[in-house]
């Protein structure tokens, strides 16, 4: 298999039943849709989940496959209408990971042992409580704004592929990147008035 194909060509291999072409597809893919899906759910497993269900979706549907878009834009519209019909049928947000989980007995463990030039445990458990409000805060953003962030702070990328992957102009990118900026920044800020109140 030519895995340097473009990924119109490698569709339209699979279109034809070639299976090869498709794991070439989803070899090339997985990676960042795994990456999308756990900065939604939070949760590797789910992550996991969601990719294979979503590639699934793509092979059923590839005989429908029609290249007006760049592929990725494509996959990026299954995936995003997958998240949203499982936000719809859960009825709630993104799971934000607990104090709990985030403290495990065997990461307290590994903190303790810690020594030499690696941080204290205090500032280990700091520094892990500080991912732990990012994340249960960029959980809380409005669904718009939480996907644009995501993209921009978690994928790396550019406004102009933002706007590219939802289909919106570049400065509805930028406004709802400040919008979940400033949202963010009043929620941290919030929360560590009232703790050291």
């Amino acid at each position: 298999m030519d895995a340097t194909a473009d990924d119109v060509e490698l569709m339209r291999r699979s279109k034809e039943g070639d299976s090869e072409a498709f794991a070439v597809i989803v070899q090339r893919h997985k990676g960042w849709l795994q990456r999308l899906f756990y900065h939604l759910f939070w949760d590797w497993e789910e992550a996991q989940d969601a990719t294979q269900e979503v590639l699934v979706r793509v092979w059923l549907a590839r005989e429908r496959y029609e290249p007006r878009a760049r592929f990725r834009t494509y996959l990026f519209a299954v995936a995003r209408n997958y998240w949203l019909n499982r936000q719809a049928r859960s009825n709630c947000r993104p799971r934000a990971l607990s104090l709990q989980e985030q403290f495990s007995p065997e990461t307290l463990s590994l903190l303790e042992k810690m020594a030499g030039d690696s941080p204290s445990p205090e500032d280990a458990v700091i520094r892990s409580y500080e991912r732990f409000r990012i994340r249960r805060a960029v959980s809380g953003l409005p669904e718009k704004q939480r996907l644009v962030f995501i993209l921009s702070h978690f994928e790396d990328l550019r406004y102009a592929e933002i706007a590219e992957l939802l289909d919106i102009p570049v400065g509805t990118v930028k406004s709802r990147m400040s919008h979940a900026v400033q949202a963010l920044r009043d929620e941290l800020t919030e929360e560590e008035g009232s703790v050291l109140r």
